[in-house]
């Protein structure tokens, strides 16, 4: 959507779960969720081979947990498998299930409203002022 930069990382996470070149991530059944295959993911996105294959600029870290530690940042919530909305064809038991209010498949307006948490963010929600973006993290670079 306009106003949101093409950098940030709900924007490049929206671009992986909207490409078909991307097999790793997907939306779930009800597209208000993301799954997320672990060793696809990291084979596919993070080892370097995959990451110059699949996605050139997806991420720059070699981590999943460094994946998953910037989905918390970011106010994504794993949820329970099994749940209502997470459930995929295949084995179920291998995705991951993340969600954010703000990430729908039909809904990329609300990307502008996902923005990085940190202690001076949560002070400002907290006191109902708008939350300004920050600069590019290495993830976003």
């Amino acid at each position: 959507p306009a106003g949101l930069s093409a950098r940030t990382f709900p924007a490049r996470l929206w671009h992986l779960v909207n490409s078909p070149r991307v097999r790793s991530v997907r939306w779930d059944s009800l597209a208000r969720g993301l799954l997320v295959e672990r060793s696809l993911f990291e084979r596919e996105l993070l080892s370097p081979a995959g990451a110059l294959g699949t996605a050139p600029d997806a991420f720059k870290a070699t981590h999943f947990g460094s994946f998953v530690r910037q989905l918390n940042l970011y106010g994504f919530q794993k949820k329970v498998p099994g749940w209502f909305g997470a459930a995929v064809l295949g084995d179920p038991g291998a995705w991951l299930h993340f969600t954010n209010p703000n990430f729908r498949r039909d809904r990329p307006d609300l990307l502008l409203h996902i923005k990085r948490r940190t202690k001076a963010n949560r002070q400002r929600l907290a006191a109902g002022l708008e939350v300004r973006s920050r600069q590019p993290s290495r993830f976003q670079q």
